[in-house]
């Protein structure tokens, strides 16, 4: 099997068994970039004489850092003082960052070793790239985090940054069949990255399995690993269908029912009908008008100097959030701290509740990456998520779910997941559990 199919952890294994070297598996990945990336699209930037020079130096070092050789892909609305960022848009085409943002430096800092940046939307939002469904290329990936999420379910990278305001890690995850990780907003150090709306932005990291998300939450929050154990409560979990659950497709609305079912057969404790509250109806809407009101006050520059290098769907969200009163900007702020104030309530009895991460399958054609609804209202309660792929639709292309923890509670989240997909193995991976965690 080439080096490039394994997992971040299976490489942090062989690296420091010394099975592998960290240059051999860079040369998998950039193998693997070659071949696909005329059809995937998921870089816009890749240095591999960098990369390869990067990994040998990793070689070298003795005592190996927690991510020591493993590769990652860069979105580019994340600075790295490596490459061009150019925040997906031909204004910014030149721009080029003398310094890392954080979370890039913390990853370095432990050993990573950077491939490439990897194609957003423009401005983080609906305006699609060039980036293909590697399940299918007539399909969308998802946005904005495209590149991400192709490059990790086409197998050139195991770990990607993401980032979402709406729905960009849950959505390409969920069309891309991989798993992902959406911090709470606030959780993690945001310093380096493009601010499109600050109260819903937040940092995202895509892999091929929940033991990698906890291996990069880790790193990123400067924890120490710890060995799974045997936790005597298993966590609780509600399935939560939310006001849009009749907009899933049936094949969507089933794989939720049916994820739940076996979980509740594994013996977890699952209440199958969470009802939401009424006032959970309007969160959506709401989300969308606060962050097109704050993303009119964080990119008007470029609306007002620059409108005939942005695209027209940019500028419309920038024309709507300039529509928006003060008064309706906090009536809507007031409305989701009620909502945070109902789940925070519901969840002292839960530690996982599952809702759809899309609306199903994700569309053919490149012309635009999906509808982000399934993820507006769980982005603007700014709780952490974790993208999980639970089987095929009738296209044969992914279907997700998501599963949702407690504000800033992520390494509980993450645990939790974990310990989910120890005892369940997904349809897209058939037979293969997940592995356990290794310090």
């Amino acid at each position: 099997m080439k080096l490039n199919m394994l997992s971040a952890v299976e490489m942090q294994s062989k690296i420091r068994t010394g099975e592998a070297s960290a240059a051999e598996i860079i040369s998998d990945c950039l193998d693997r970039i070659e071949l696909r990336q005329r059809d995937i699209h998921a870089f816009v930037a890749v240095d591999a004489d960098f990369s390869v020079a990067q990994a040998r130096k990793a070689d070298a070092v003795r005592n190996k850092p927690l991510l020591s050789g493993i590769p990652f892909a860069i979105k580019d609305i994340v600075d790295s003082r490596d490459f061009p960022v150019t925040w997906g848009s031909r204004l910014h085409a030149n721009r080029r960052p003398t310094s890392d943002a954080h979370c890039v430096w913390i990853f370095r800092n432990n050993g990573a070793v950077p491939i490439g940046i990897s194609l957003s939307t423009e401005f983080a939002c609906f305006e699609p790239g060039k980036t293909t469904n590697p399940h299918c290329t007539a399909h969308t990936p998802g946005g904005s985090s495209s590149g991400s999420a192709a490059a990790v379910a086409d197998f050139m990278v195991p770990l990607a940054f993401g980032s979402q305001t709406a729905a960009s890690v849950v959505r390409p995850a969920a069309y891309c069949g991989v798993f992902a990780y959406k911090a709470s907003c606030g959780y993690l150090n945001m310093d380096g990255i493009m601010t499109l709306a600050p109260s819903l932005d937040s940092l995202g990291v895509f892999a091929r399995s929940v033991a990698d998300l906890r291996l990069a939450h880790d790193a990123l929050t400067a924890q120490t690993p710890q060995p799974s154990t045997n936790e005597v409560a298993m966590p609780k979990i509600g399935l939560m269908r939310g006001p849009h659950w009749e907009e899933c497709s049936p094949e969507q609305r089933s794989a939720c029912e049916s994820f739940v079912a076996q979980l509740a057969e594994s013996g977890f404790e699952v209440d199958a009908e969470l009802p939401h509250p009424n006032m959970f109806n309007r969160l959506a809407v709401d989300h969308r008008l606060v962050m097109c009101h704050e993303i009119s006050r964080q990119r008007r520059k470029e609306y007002e100097r620059h409108r005939s290098q942005i695209s027209d769907s940019f500028a419309s969200l920038v024309e709507v959030g300039l529509e928006v009163s003060a008064n309706r900007y906090r009536e809507a702020i007031e409305l989701r701290n009620s909502c945070q104030k109902h789940l925070e309530d519901t969840m002292s009895s839960f530690d996982i509740l599952v809702a759809p991460a899309a609306h199903g399958e994700a569309p053919r054609g490149l012309s635009a990456t999906g509808d982000p609804l399934f993820s507006r209202m769980w982005t603007f309660l700014q709780v952490p998520s974790v993208t999980v792929p639970v089987g095929r639709g009738p296209n044969g292309l992914p279907l997700a779910v998501q599963l949702i923890g407690k504000k800033n509670s992520d390494s509980e989240l993450i645990r939790n997941v974990g310990r989910i997909c120890r005892t369940w193995s997904s349809p897209l991976n058939p037979g293969r559990l997940e592995s356990e965690w290794i310090a």
